[in-house]
């Protein structure tokens, strides 16, 4: 069961992830009808059930946007996991009791607090948990399958311009003039053939860039942006495929992909490269490109 929480998981948040809470409240509040609110008219309980919703609908917009800002590293996409996702769900759905319990006491102002809540939070946990489980299953299983069906196909792409590539002759491949890597003065720190560099990894202020040297692959630290890099480089052969990554091309030997994204393995490199969920449309045609 731990192992399953640890999966990466596709950060959801669309119309879809307020709207499902919105319906289970209306429906909590008109057929369910908790306390009293059997003993009003349908025009009030549609009036009530709509308001309660909206409110919920808007807190969990809210809320989410919230954590976000709070805690950006924790919510981060490319490190978004099955067990972030359900705590997230938890997350919502206490909030959503705690808001339809305040609206339901004000509107109901007979009811016990203690009970409404309890039974609130007994019926809400009833309907919801099962829907949320079978959700972040179903969404595992069809995001995986989706990646995994577009990473094989990717693969096969690049598999076959790699073969494309070898087959060229000496006087098909054309001279490309050094890759020149600045700091953030303006001093070259790294003066270095294009076909070398492997890749470039942001570390806030500071790039990691990794190429190799007879054979083996160097790493050197140097303070500058990776926007600013990115701008020396030719879109041809270098793909900014994240927002903390650019991948030589001609490095890359596999794409994989699991239920978050896809990520790319590269010649003599242990570590994976993300490709952020914004950028794998445009992996297809760059291998199509790529020289």
């Amino acid at each position: 069961m731990l192992a399953f929480f640890k999966k990466p998981h596709p950060f959801i948040f669309n119309v879809y992830s307020v709207l499902i809470p919105v319906i289970i409240t209306f429906f909590i509040i008109v057929v369910l009808q908790p306390f009293q609110f059997q003993d009003f008219g349908t025009t009030y309980l549609l009036i009530s059930g709509s308001m309660v919703s909206i409110l919920v609908g808007l807190s969990i917009v809210g809320s989410v946007k919230m954590l976000q800002k709070i805690f950006p590293k924790a919510m981060a996409e490319n490190k978004w996991t099955v067990g972030k996702e359900f705590l997230l769900f938890l997350f919502v759905l206490i909030l959503l009791i705690v808001v339809m319990s305040l609206t339901l006491l004000i509107l109901n102002p007979r009811a016990s607090a203690v009970a409404l809540m309890a039974r609130t939070s007994a019926i809400t946990f009833a309907i919801s948990i099962f829907p949320i489980l079978i959700s972040i299953m179903f969404e595992q299983y069809r995001h995986q399958k989706k990646q995994l069906q577009k990473a094989t196909s990717l693969t096969k792409v690049l598999k076959s311009k790699n073969t494309e590539l070898l087959a060229r002759t000496s006087d098909q491949i054309p001279v490309a003039p050094p890759v020149m890597i600045p700091s953030e003065k303006g001093e070259i720190e790294l003066r270095l053939d294009p076909k070398d560099l492997v890749y470039i990894k942001s570390d806030g202020n500071y790039i990691e860039v990794f190429f190799t040297d007879r054979d083996q692959v160097h790493k050197k630290l140097i303070r500058n942006r990776l926007k600013h890099i990115e701008e020396l480089l030719p879109p041809i052969t270098f793909l900014r495929c994240h927002n903390s990554y650019i991948v030589n091309g001609n490095h890359i030997i596999e794409i994989q992909g699991n239920a978050r994204n896809l990520m790319l393995r590269l010649k003599g490199i242990t570590e994976t490269v993300p490709v952020s969920r914004a950028k794998a449309p445009m992996i297809s045609d760059f291998l199509h490109h790529l020289k």
